[in-house]
C-alpha cells in the first residue's frame, strides 16, 4: 500500500476534533529504537516521522530541572536512590543508556534546554511535569521560563497530573498550553479531575486504560482537545479517526507512523 504524507501542525492550539487523523506522539521518545528520555530517543522519534514527542522533567535536591521519567534513579540509570534527593550534578554523572543497550554506553539525562536545542523549533514537544507536593511552584516556574527563553510557546504541551502545578505555571505564562493527566488510580480528587478549574486546560490526557468515549465527546463539546494511548484504541488508527481523536501517545512509533502514513493514503489526506 502506498503512504501519503502528512502536514504536521506546529503548535498544540488546534480546533479540537479537526484533524482527519490524530498527532502521533512518542512516549519518551522512540524507545524501541533508543534509551527512554535520552537525547538519541528524541531525535530518532523526528526522524522516524513522529509528529511530537513525550518526556518527562523532574527536580534534583538543588532545584534544577532534569528529564527523567522515574522517582527513582535504579531502573533507567546506573544510580540508586531518589531523584530529588540527588543533585543535578551527580543526575548528570550516571550512564542512563547502557542499561538499555551497551551501544548507548555514556549518555546522559538531559536537560529540558538541551532537548529543545535538539530539534527544530515547530516540532511538538509534551513536557510532563512529575511532582507531587514539594517543588510544585518551583517546577512549573523553572518549566515555563525554559519554554520562553526557547520561545517554544506555540510547540510546546506542558501537562501534569497536579493541577497546582499546572495552575502555578498558568499564572506564570499563560500562553503555554496545559494537559491534564488522570488515571483510574490515582486519588478521587484527582480521577475526578474536581480540582481542574485551577489548570484550564486545554488538552486532557487520560492514561492508559482509562479513556472514554462519553469524556471524550464531554471535552470536545467544550473544545477541549484529548490526547489518549494507542492501546485504548487496540492500536487502531482507522478507530482513532472515527473517533476524531486529537493525538495518540504511543510505545510502537515506527507501526503507529506507518498505519497513520496507510490510513491517510486511503482517505486521501494530504
Amino acid at each position: 500500500m502506498s503512504s501519503t504524507p502528512i502536514d504536521t501542525p506546529q503548535s498544540w492550539d488546534i480546533e479540537a476534533g479537526s484533524l482527519p487523523l490524530p498527532l502521533v506522539i512518542a512516549h519518551r521518545g522512540d524507545v524501541a529504537t533508543a534509551p527512554e528520555n535520552t537525547l538519541p530517543a528524541f531525535t530518532n522519534a523526528l526522524s522516524a516521522g513522529a509528529d511530537g514527542l513525550e518526556l518527562d522533567v523532574r527536580l534534583t535536591s538543588d532545584r534544577q530541572l532534569v528529564v527523567f521519567h522515574d522517582h527513582r534513579l535504579d531502573r533507567t540509570s546506573n544510580g540508586a536512590g531518589r531523584v530529588n534527593a540527588a543533585t543535578f550534578a551527580h543526575v548528570r554523572s550516571l550512564d542512563v543508556g547502557s542499561w538499555f543497550d551497551p551501544a548507548f554506553k555514556g549518555q546522559v539525562a538531559p536537560t529540558l534546554d538541551e532537548v529543545f536545542e535538539s530539534l527544530p523549533n515547530g516540532f511538538l514537544i509534551n513536557v510532563e511535569m512529575k511532582v507531587i507536593i514539594s517543588g510544585v511552584k518551583l517546577i512549573a516556574h523553572l518549566v515555563a521560563e525554559t519554554i520562553s527563553r526557547h520561545q517554544r510557546w506555540d510547540s510546546t504541551l506542558v501537562a501534569s497530573f497536579n493541577p497546582v502545578a499546572l495552575y502555578h505555571l498558568r499564572k506564570k505564562e499563560p500562553r503555554i498550553s496545559r494537559g491534564y493527566i488522570w488515571s483510574k488510580r490515582h486519588p478521587y480528587p484527582i480521577r475526578s479531575r474536581w480540582l481542574s478549574p485551577l489548570a484550564q486546560a486545554q488538552w486532557y490526557d487520560p492514561a492508559n486504560d482509562t479513556y472514554s468515549p462519553e469524556l471524550h465527546r464531554k471535552f470536545r463539546s467544550r473544545g477541549q482537545r484529548v490526547l489518549a494511548w494507542d492501546t485504548d484504541f487496540n492500536c487502531d488508527m482507522v478507530a482513532m479517526a472515527e473517533a476524531r481523536l486529537d493525538g495518540v501517545v504511543t510505545d510502537r512509533l515506527a507501526e503507529t507512523v506507518q498505519q497513520k502514513r496507510d490510513v491517510a493514503s486511503q482517505l486521501k489526506v494530504s
